[in-house]
């Protein structure tokens, strides 16, 4: 708020900040993100805001995740007020390959990072097929079991 140079009260928080928190939530299976949006948006007390999908539009590096911007609201002697917090939603390995995608981005000195940074930009696809591939075996799984044909 300092550096905005804008007053230290409640209302001023809740009307220019955005980010006030944020919540990232793993999940083992790619439906699994969908699930948790479709929860979400059938939540009474909760609202999506904005959705920024970068499973379906990956970003250049390869980044997949689902963030979503949701108005929740918080309770204060003045009454309730909505604010804004972000929810980020992603597959276990999404997570894996972003984790080691910030630290190569934020780490100093780091060797041959150009070259690391490509190769993982390509893993960033090899995430996409396992995460596929194991949501497919997921709902294999769980099928309606049918009943043996009779002879």
């Amino acid at each position: 708020m300092q550096r905005k140079h804008l007053p230290l009260t409640l209302n001023a928080v809740f009307n220019n900040l955005h980010d006030i928190a944020g919540i990232r939530l793993i999940v083992r299976f790619l439906s699994d993100v969908k699930t948790v949006e479709n929860l979400l948006a059938t939540q009474a007390d909760i609202k999506v805001l904005r959705v920024k999908d970068y499973i379906h539009h990956p970003k250049a590096n390869g980044y997949q995740s689902l963030h979503l911007i949701l108005g929740v609201p918080v309770y204060t002697v003045d009454g309730p007020s909505i604010i804004e917090v972000e929810l980020q939603v992603r597959t276990i390995a999404m997570n894996f390959w972003a984790s080691l995608e910030h630290e190569l981005n934020y780490k100093k000195n780091v060797p041959h990072q150009d070259a690391l940074r490509a190769s993982l930009t390509k893993k960033a696809q090899l995430i996409t097929e396992l995460d596929q591939e194991m949501d497919d075996i997921k709902q294999r799984m769980y099928e309606p079991k049918t009943p043996p044909k009779e002879v």
